[in-house]
């Protein structure tokens, strides 16, 4: 029987992933933050899958349930709950909450919490790069909602 080497490095981001939002789930349900957090349970194959397919010219768009693209980039907890406790050592110094959460310096170029909206911002942004003869592709993620609008 043929059986296929697993990259443990991959399931280790995945449980991890889950362990990530696990703990973030306690401290919302234990009304930790002020701010609405979108978790994304069940997705974080997505999220591994999509930061193993980018390069350093890629870039991201996202819609409000980017918890799990940011904590793949990140590979840490703690700035991501500093921006849910809205701390200045937060990725968006505090000012992004949840829902809105990008991080340039990791290539998640935009987040929106409105549905649908990183679709349109998304076409923009890659067609701004081939006008100006820049590499790299434009990742949009987005769920069925968005579909929808």
């Amino acid at each position: 029987m043929f059986m296929k080497k697993i990259d443990l490095s991959i399931v280790k981001k995945i449980l991890w992933l889950r362990l990530a939002q696990v703990m973030v789930n306690e401290l919302y349900k234990n009304r930790e933050f002020v701010v609405p957090i979108h978790l994304a349970l069940g997705h974080e194959s997505l999220a591994v899958a999509v930061d193993a397919a980018m390069s350093d010219d890629d870039n991201l768009f996202l819609s409000h349930r980017n918890i799990h693209y940011n904590l793949t980039k990140m590979q840490s907890l703690k700035e991501e709950l500093d921006e849910y406790y809205l701390r200045k050592s937060g990725i968006g110094q505090g000012r992004l909450g949840s829902m809105n959460l990008f991080n340039k310096e990791k290539n998640i170029s935009y987040a929106s919490s409105i549905l649908g909206n990183n679709i349109p911002v998304g076409c923009g942004f890659a067609l701004g790069n081939k006008v100006k003869n820049e590499n790299g592709v434009v990742f949009m993620v987005t769920g069925d909602g968005a579909v929808e609008e």
